[in-house]
């Protein structure tokens, strides 16, 4: 039919209907032909299912550090080429949401069994920490012994072998060696009956135990001896001796320096250094939870940490203005008592930019460097590390081992310990060299 509303112009009415419906007969038979051949390909497409097969459902999958794709449900999302969010972005319960109600029975028995092995790690680890502490026990009078020995308790035993010892390298006249030959008979070159009497003379001047035994032994650990000043040196020669004390469960331990009541640097006979480790007995990450140093009482004008330096200003202006006074500053001087005057730990409530957060984890990173290399290596074999023979047999990386906070530096002679916070007297002008 022609449409009401159509206006017919500049022709006869007549003709111009006819023509109208003539070609609203042509549109209707070209629909027509197309839906047949619409209907015939569907057709064509379902007797050939081999060459398009209509298409599953996905499986469920992983994706690794994403949480794992839903099943598709055959709707297209125009997202899905954007990725998923990281696990650490997901909250665990929007990530259980998405796994398969058939694996959540599944996790449960496994975190079931995780419980159990955790409880069964607690009971090792009390286990260890008392055998730990059995043979640390056995070890400790080897190392009481080797103390006496360094500061010179048991010389007269010493000495009473070696006399013993000249003895029987002296054999008595007219009597003969093994090679049956009398003794009064050896021609005795001149060069060598000089050099027995120098060797005389020598054992005439017998040491006092071992000086400077620890101080040489740090100074063949490169990790300390970077550490340690030539003014240290002399200080270090008091020191009788190093302990370390695990704690009975396991958490941690406290390293003990032993010094002479004649050190004429400060007044402490022990200085302590202690560290709450909860981890300590597993192979993970060390977690330091605490560290605990010691205040050192010097001596007047024996610091070796700070030293006070007289300068002379000339006031400005106001009232005695060009005056000339005297003043007197506590500088911070290198020094590896330093190791006594640990890092703060942040506080909760502090807010550390990226640099600041950076120091303040290298600066523990190396303190704890520090007292695993006496607690691992130069409390258990000292004498190996005073003679340079535990340096010689250890490359770098075994060294290393277990000390992450070790790096090489391009500067040198900076003390790796922090500075003190501002405002507690020090002077944070002057920097260290």
């Amino acid at each position: 039919e022609t449409p009401n509303n159509v206006r017919m112009e500049d022709g006869d009415n007549t003709d111009q209907t006819d023509s109208a419906q003539d070609a609203l007969s042509s549109l209707t038979v070209e629909e027509t032909n197309q839906e047949d051949n619409a209907d015939g390909n569907s057709a064509d497409n379902e007797n050939d299912t081999s060459a398009n097969p209509p298409p599953q459902a996905q499986p469920f999958s992983f994706q690794f550090n994403q949480p794992p794709a839903a099943p598709d449900n055959g709707n297209d999302d125009d997202d899905d080429d954007e990725g998923h969010p990281d696990l650490d972005l997901v909250d665990q319960n929007e990530f259980l949401s998405l796994l398969p109600k058939s694996l959540l029975p599944k996790l449960d028995k496994l975190k079931s069994l995780h419980n159990a092995r955790e409880e069964i790690m607690k009971e090792y680890l009390l286990e260890r920490a008392k055998l730990e502490a059995r043979f640390g026990a056995m070890m400790k009078p080897l190392y009481e012994e080797r103390r006496k020995i360094v500061v010179g308790e048991m010389d007269e035993v010493f000495q009473k072998e070696m006399e013993e010892e000249e003895k029987r390298k002296k054999t008595p006249s007219g009597e003969t060696d093994e090679g049956g030959e009398n003794n009064e008979n050896v021609d005795v070159e001149e060069g060598v009956v000089e050099e027995e009497g120098e060797r005389e003379k020598e054992d005439e001047e017998f040491v006092k135990g071992i000086p400077q035994f620890w101080a040489c032994a740090m100074g063949h650990f490169d990790v300390i001896s970077e550490l340690v000043t030539e003014d240290d040196v002399d200080c270090l020669e008091f020191m009788t001796d190093v302990t370390c004390d695990d704690f009975p469960d396991g958490t941690g331990f406290e390293l003990k320096f032993h010094f002479s009541p004649e050190n004429p640097y400060f007044t402490n006979t022990v200085l302590t250094k202690r560290y709450e480790v909860p981890n300590l007995l597993t192979e993970d990450e060390p977690i330091l939870k605490n560290v605990t140093g010691t205040t050192i009482n010097w001596k007047k004008n024996k610091s070796l940490t700070h030293k006070e330096v007289t300068k002379k200003q000339r006031k400005k202006g106001g009232r005695g203005a060009g005056q000339i006074r005297t003043v007197t500053k506590r500088e911070r001087t290198d020094s590896f008592f330093h190791f006594f005057s640990p890092p703060k730990m942040p506080k909760m409530e502090d807010v550390l930019d990226e640099e600041e957060a950076d120091a303040v984890e290298e600066a523990f990173d190396f303190d704890y460097d520090v007292a695993q290399a006496f607690r691992g290596h130069l409390i258990p074999k000292g004498v190996l590390w005073f003679t340079g023979e535990a340096a010689d047999g250890l490359d770098d990386e075994d060294l290393l081992e277990g000390m992450e906070g070790v790096e090489e530096e391009d500067g040198e002679g900076e003390s790796p310990f922090p500075p003190p916070v501002p405002g507690n007297g020090e002077n944070q002008e002057c920097k260290q060299n």
